[in-house]
């Protein structure tokens, strides 16, 4: 019984985020308890970089609305150098960053986890990462999850991923994708 009201409000708590059907780069490893979720990935100098600036723009955006309020001039010239670096971002993702075809995939995706499709098959509640590149805003981030389950037989399986331990910058960034992509769609 007690399995049964965990899984009701795991859904009830899932259910909670917008979704959104999408096409990602996405890499899911199963992840020992000694290594971090970036240790499980490769990882070249220039996905951090574009992480940061993305978690950075997130951080920043209440701030720049405050000073936007106060000052319009200095506002619109602080919203110019941030799309200065969006572009400057976006050009090192697209020379750097070379994404395997075979790496996007559709998943459904939320800010609470995603589902998808893949050949591996894995246990209930076993800890894994995630390096997820949303497109095309190229945003990078690893994350840590855990398999709530894994449906299937045979390959492929469906997999559900709930993110544990993930920053509000990074629910926060996941967030903006969602509401800008379903925001492209109704246009």
């Amino acid at each position: 019984m007690t399995d049964k009201i965990r899984t009701i409000k795991q859904l009830a708590n899932r259910r909670q985020y917008f979704r959104l059907e999408d096409k990602a780069s996405i890499e899911v490893t199963a992840m020992s308890n000694r290594l971090s979720a970036e240790e499980c990935f490769e990882l070249g100098p220039e996905f951090g970089l574009i992480s940061e600036f993305q978690l950075l723009d997130v951080e920043s955006k209440h701030l720049l609305r405050a000073v936007t309020d106060k000052d319009k001039n200095l506002g619109q010239f602080l919203k110019i150098m941030n799309r200065k670096l969006d572009s400057l971002s976006s050009v090192l993702s697209l020379t750097n960053q070379a994404i395997p075809q075979n790496s996007i995939r559709d998943i459904n995706l939320s800010e609470g986890g995603l589902s998808l499709s893949s050949n591996s098959h894995y246990q209930d509640d076993q800890k894994v990462a995630i390096k997820l590149i949303l497109l095309p805003s190229y945003s990078g981030l690893i994350l840590d999850g855990k398999v709530l389950s894994c449906i299937g037989n045979d390959a492929p399986y469906v997999s559900h991923i709930e993110f544990t331990n993930i920053s509000e910058a990074h629910q926060q960034l996941i967030a903006r994708h969602i509401m800008r992509k379903q925001s492209n769609k109704k246009q």
